[in-house]
């Protein structure tokens, strides 16, 4: 047990066990079911250490899937391990989120609205129009399959570019970046939608309000069209090679009404089609990151559950992130307990780096872990094969 007070250990374990038994009086048998196989999911991109106490860790936490970074699954020990502790292991693959191919060739560059580059603080992304990276992009998942053999892909950055983590609710949309406007984009609209640009607009901020007054809608769906097209090849890809390989994407967390649509327009994200492709999808429900209540989780959840009757796994952080304000143990407590409502299919925590150097926040974890284990003791990796399976056809 990890060291902390015995009064607070049994608070925490009254006040979850409370907020689990009331998620249980309001489920369903379904719900109960999905409950019995639900995934506790870690992400984590880098460890400096031993990895055996890593994985005692995970095990004494409840967690029962790792989603990691494609250099930490390349360690032979870490995926030994994994087996060893019957942990369920996907890699996180970045899609269009590509700093060392912007590097080499800058030409690959989404252009903005604003004629600008699309780059912010840290995010960078690469033209979805691009056949060749597309290609490369497969190509290199299907490396990983073959020399890693994972139990499933987490696919992230398989959107157009937004630095939503800056997002706030009183965003007003005409405010939002949009991209792709680069020549390569722009001729495929054209050539896809039968659709002509006149001569007159040729700057990327006239062009992007010609497109919005007149062909908005063409837009949209010809952005999601591209994004769910790849979804689809790497999936089709991944599964030739595994058939029961499980896929997870991860979502923007934009409901659909929100910012007029965004989630489609400007982030390209049709989770209605993704679905169609996929395994598991994961919105980056990061409420204190974009300052939303606790409860905004769920509805996020909800919301795309409406839309897609797949399974969602929100993610939610567990420490501060680009606010000055703390993360407190009673809000990530709260957090917590909505991304476990139904119909989630789970939890995955952002990320193991920070959860780490927070005891009590681990004991949070713990106790809900114990009570819903000593409920519905279960098998993870038989659970999560058994669930998988079914599900391989759900390709068009």
């Amino acid at each position: 047990m990890f060291k902390s007070s015995w009064k607070t250990g049994i608070d925490i374990i009254c006040s979850l066990g409370f907020c689990v038994v009331l998620l249980l009086g309001c489920q369903t048998k379904e719900d109960k079911t999905h409950l019995q196989d639900r995934i506790i999911g870690v992400k984590i991109y880098d460890h400096q250490g031993e990895l055996s106490p890593l994985f005692s860790q995970w095990k004494e936490l409840g967690i029962n899937t790792v989603f990691s970074s494609i250099s930490m699954y390349s360690n032979h020990e870490f995926r030994t391990l994994a087996k060893k502790n019957n942990i369920t292991t996907f890699i996180i693959i970045p899609i269009f989120f590509d700093p060392e191919a912007l590097q080499e060739n800058p030409n690959l560059y989404s252009i903005t609205n604003q004629g600008k580059k699309a780059k912010d603080d840290w995010v960078t992304f690469v033209c979805p129009s691009r056949e060749k990276f597309r290609k490369q992009k497969i190509e290199s998942v299907r490396k990983l399959i073959l020399d890693l053999d994972p139990d499933g892909l987490s696919i992230d950055f398989i959107r157009y570019f937004v630095f939503w983590e800056k997002v706030y609710p009183e965003t007003n949309f005409d405010s939002i970046q949009n991209t792709c406007f680069d020549s390569v984009c722009l001729n495929s609209f054209q050539k896809k939608t039968k659709t002509t640009i006149p001569d007159s607009t040729t700057t990327p901020d006239e062009i992007a309000d010609w497109i919005k007054s007149n062909h908005f809608t063409e837009w949209t769906q010809w952005k999601c069209e591209l994004i769910t097209s790849m979804i689809r090849d790497i999936t089709q890809e991944a599964r030739k090679l595994k058939p029961e390989i499980a896929i997870n994407v991860h979502i923007v967390p934009w409901r659909q009404n929100d910012f007029n649509g965004a989630i489609k327009s400007v982030v390209g994200q049709d989770v209605s089609e993704i679905a169609k492709y996929v395994d598991y999808l994961s919105p980056m429900t990061y409420a204190h990151m974009v300052k939303r209540e606790p409860s905004w989780v769920h509805s996020v959840v909800q919301d795309i559950y409406q839309q897609t009757e797949s399974k969602i796994i929100p993610s939610i952080q567990v420490k501060e992130a680009y606010l000055g304000d703390t993360l407190f143990i009673e809000e990530f407590k709260e957090s917590l307990t909505e991304a476990l409502k139904p119909p989630s299919h789970g939890v995955i925590f952002w990320a193991w780096e920070m959860l780490e150097q927070y005891p009590q926040k681990k004991d949070v974890i713990q106790a809900i872990s114990v009570i819903s284990s000593s409920l519905y003791p279960q098998n993870a990796r038989f659970a999560f094969y058994r669930n998988i399976h079914p599900l391989v056809n759900r390709q068009r």
